[in-house]
């Protein structure tokens, strides 16, 4: 920042005298931290069960309002903090949660989104790998944290539906319409029932929303170990754009993905997943690097 003169030293002093004119909101995070569903199990597991599905990290609220109802971790940001300093801080102290890629999602600034006060948020997807994340716990002003799986989730003909899961058991659906857009992958217009506190549902349908307008070749890696299986690699993909790559079509796919002008994937040579374990060995790939 450039050093101020005198005399705007001045000018700052005398413009500052004319903001309390202007009501002033208070600025908050809210963070969809997003991880694969069986990051828990180890290497040989994966391979066993290699449906790919995503887990959300929810918290419960301990204090009012919204009292016991889900919600995503988040809160105030401070005077001496950035908005991405902020959410990294509150993710933290609410679920122990370590944010490393920080993905913008929007600003959502309607006035009568929270019941308290003006409060605007700017809400953010955290991108967490295989294993990350299993210690998470509840802190500060929640009571709970916990992943919830999204398996099945549908978007597509500007409606939506995520159904989230504790194990086997339904915890709730997130459902509505949203209009498509060529920019952002479109705007949420309605949640048809709101189980979360405040506006949450509507941020997290936003994030899915979101998450489609990136290039989904680029976005499958941030949901991979540095090496990977061919399989495992499709399977990220077909969960986030919801099409399905038939056994037929999987030299064409791995073609598109290691043998154009600019490939996204090359082998990494002399390596195999499950070498001795009595069926044929795949081979690991990584995303390549810019030479």
């Amino acid at each position: 920042m450039n050093k101020l003169t005198k005399d705007d030293e001045l000018k700052v002093l005398k413009y500052r005298k004319t903001l309390g004119k202007y009501p002033k909101p208070s600025v908050t995070a809210d963070i969809i931290a997003v991880r694969p569903a069986y990051g828990e199990l180890g290497e040989s597991q994966w391979r066993e069960n290699p449906k790919f599905a995503l887990e959300v990290l929810l918290i419960k609220r301990g204090q009012w309002p919204y009292e016991g109802c889900w919600a995503l971790p988040g809160g105030f940001i401070r005077p001496t903090e950035s908005v991405e300093e902020g959410a990294r801080r509150e993710l933290m102290e609410e679920t122990a949660l370590v944010a490393d890629r920080l993905l913008p999602i929007g600003v959502f600034s309607d006035p009568s989104r929270d019941m308290r006060a003006w409060i605007i948020s700017n809400a953010f997807v955290s991108v967490h790998k295989r294993g990350e994340g299993t210690e998470v716990k509840g802190g500060d002003d929640a009571a709970e944290a916990k992943w919830l799986r999204v398996e099945f989730p549908t978007i597509g003909n500007d409606c939506f539906n995520l159904p989230f899961k504790d194990g086997d058991k339904s915890v709730f659906t997130l459902s509505g319409t949203y209009e498509a857009a060529d920019f952002g992958g479109g705007r949420v217009v309605k949640v048809d029932k709101n189980p979360l506190a405040f506006d949450h549902a509507e941020i997290i349908a936003q994030a899915f929303l979101r998450m489609r307008s990136y290039d989904t070749r680029k976005l499958v890696f941030f949901f991979l170990p540095e090496k990977f299986t061919l399989g495992a690699y499709i399977g990220v993909y077909q969960y986030l754009t919801r099409y399905s790559i038939e056994p037929w079509n999987v030299p064409n796919f791995r073609r598109q993905l290691t043998a154009t002008r600019d490939p996204l994937l090359e082998v990494c040579e002399g390596e195999y997943e499950g070498e001795g374990r009595g069926h044929c060995a795949a081979k690991l790939y990584r995303r390549r690097t810019a030479e």
